[in-house]
């Protein structure tokens, strides 16, 4: 019983700590390029547009400048097979959150966030040398 309690307890605490590293630094105002482009690397822009994500077809264009942050750091390390699941993976946040005529911008938003998270995880992995093997990664729930 204390066990649980003690638990519980550590949870009340932690989730406070979580829900203010999700909020935007910026406030209500929206993150810009120059946000992101001023990042140090990879991780914090990510972090950054995660937290501040417009929820719309704009958010593409940072994630754009998010995956090129993070691509710098891994892409001309992958090997021709690393290479194909990279892009195979890729396929997939297009096949969950497909772009259609009907879908509008939320789905441009999905996607666009998936392949960001496809970025920032193989720049994770590859952020001390060579990548050793392909890192896991499974499409994600992105919450609209």
């Amino acid at each position: 019983m204390r066990t649980g309690c003690a638990i519980l307890i550590g949870f009340a605490l932690v989730a406070p700590a979580a829900a203010e590293d999700a909020q935007c630094p910026k406030g209500p105002a929206p993150v810009q390029l120059e946000d992101i482009e001023a990042a140090p690397d990879c991780l914090p822009a990510h972090k950054l547009h995660q937290a501040c994500a417009w929820g719309s077809s704009g958010d593409e264009f940072m994630s754009e400048a998010v995956i090129d942050k993070c691509k710098a750091g891994f892409f001309d390390r992958l090997t021709r097979k690393q290479r194909r699941q990279y892009e195979k993976r890729l396929d997939a946040c297009g096949e969950r959150y497909p772009i259609t005529q009907d879908g509008g911008s939320i789905q441009i938003y999905l996607s666009s966030m998936c392949a960001e998270d496809l970025a920032a995880t193989y720049f994770k992995v590859a952020r001390h040398g060579r990548i050793a093997t392909t890192p896991r990664w499974k499409v994600p729930d992105i919450a609209e």
